[in-house]
């Protein structure tokens, strides 16, 4: 166990080595975790304005990125790139409709203005990842991982915490007075 100087928390640490768990040379590679996980990315500070933004229908949006947090601290990038997949095909549905596949509703969410023609072109890769993470043990790496994860809390706070703030921002802007002909 170890105590924390700074803030006085205990992490468990567990080491363990396997004698085929070796490195190039063939010496032995102990694997270390430590318990509770050290945080990988911290929640964006609007993760909880979105349970407020995001409709009773679209509350699972909230939830399941929740989980897609709880994966990233656990080490588990499969989950978290299935999980990325989930959220983005939910938040798709939610508003534009179901189009039986995940490029016609790609296409829908671009088509109705949600995202550009180069948000969706990334956004066909993010979604490629999660399916290849389901389909082909594809297991992305940390750095893949950051990149799925800066795209999809870009989009969930695009759609849901941006609409708010803008049209609060369109409330306190006070209007254009007209010109005088004189």
């Amino acid at each position: 166990m170890l105590k924390c100087s700074g803030c006085g928390s205990i992490k468990l640490r567990h080491r363990e080595w396997c004698s085929e768990d070796c490195d190039e040379k063939g010496r032995i590679t102990p694997r270390t975790r430590y318990y509770p996980p050290a945080i990988f990315r911290p929640h964006p500070r609007w993760f909880f304005d979105l349970m407020l933004e995001v409709s009773l229908d679209e509350g699972n949006i909230h939830d399941l990125l929740a989980e897609i947090y709880v994966a990233l601290r656990n080490d588990q990038r499969a989950l978290a790139a299935m999980g990325i997949r989930a959220l983005l095909e939910k938040v798709m549905v939610e508003k534009v409709g179901d189009h039986s596949t995940f490029s016609a509703n790609l296409k829908a969410f671009e088509t109705e203005g949600y995202v550009s023609r180069i948000q969706r072109e990334r956004l066909e890769t993010i979604l490629e990842a999660g399916h290849a993470a389901m389909h082909r043990l594809y297991k992305p790496s940390k750095e893949d991982l950051i990149t799925l994860v800066d795209i999809a809390e870009s989009i969930v706070e695009s759609i849901y915490i941006h609409h708010s703030k803008v049209e609060q921002l369109k409330k306190g802007i006070p209007p254009r007075v007209p010109k005088s002909k004189g």
